[in-house]
């Protein structure tokens, strides 16, 4: 038997499937961008590394979880509406069969020490279904763009400050030329 006969009947269709799983896994875990995966009724699969980085949890403390227990709304924030937001986005992902790309979505993450920090999230959203369509799982994506968010933020702040300080001093320039012309008005009835 020569060794290209040998290496071709090495593997197995089996232990071929097993090395392409093996290196999705490493795939999927190692990946740069933030996955989750849950069931169609949203109880968490799993989430790669960097997802548990990004929301700075642990992956024993989500798996079996379901999505809204385990990131629930800011209660220090009336009028989050995160959870509401993303389950309208999943549950049409899941009807529809079709990928569901979000706004930028203000949803506050728990840090390790218990504290609620800020974060807005860039969320994408799709299905993964079987031959027939079946649904079988929903896959969650989220970039971190709290940063960008911040920074544009302050940036339409400090400009509707600016915009506020420039209205207030046409204001004033308006309100001293006033004077002025009511003054030079008077001028000529005081020299009489």
């Amino acid at each position: 038997m020569t060794a290209a006969v040998s290496q071709r009947h090495f593997r197995t269709r089996n232990a071929k499937r097993r090395v392409a799983e093996q290196i999705y896994r490493q795939v999927y875990f190692g990946a740069p961008t933030p996955f989750l995966l849950m069931t169609p009724e949203f109880e968490i699969i799993d989430a790669n590394d960097a997802y548990l980085g990004a929301t700075m949890r642990q992956r024993a403390s989500l798996a079996g979880c379901d999505m809204f227990q385990a990131f629930p709304d800011n209660p220090a924030v009336p009028d989050a509406d995160g959870v509401a937001k993303l389950r309208q986005s999943l549950t049409k992902a899941r009807s529809s069969g079709s990928r569901q790309v979000m706004k930028v979505q203000h949803y506050d993450v728990i840090n390790p020490e218990g504290r609620w920090e800020t974060r807005y999230w860039r969320p994408v959203n799709w299905p993964v279904v079987d031959k027939a369509g079946t649904v079988l799982a929903l896959v969650h994506h989220v970039m971190d763009v709290t940063s960008e968010t911040l920074v544009k933020e302050s940036v339409e702040w400090t400009n509707m400050l600016f915009r506020r300080a420039d209205a207030v001093c046409e204001e004033s320039q308006r309100l001293r030329d006033e004077t002025r012309r009511r003054l030079e008005r008077l001028r000529p009835l005081r020299h009489m």
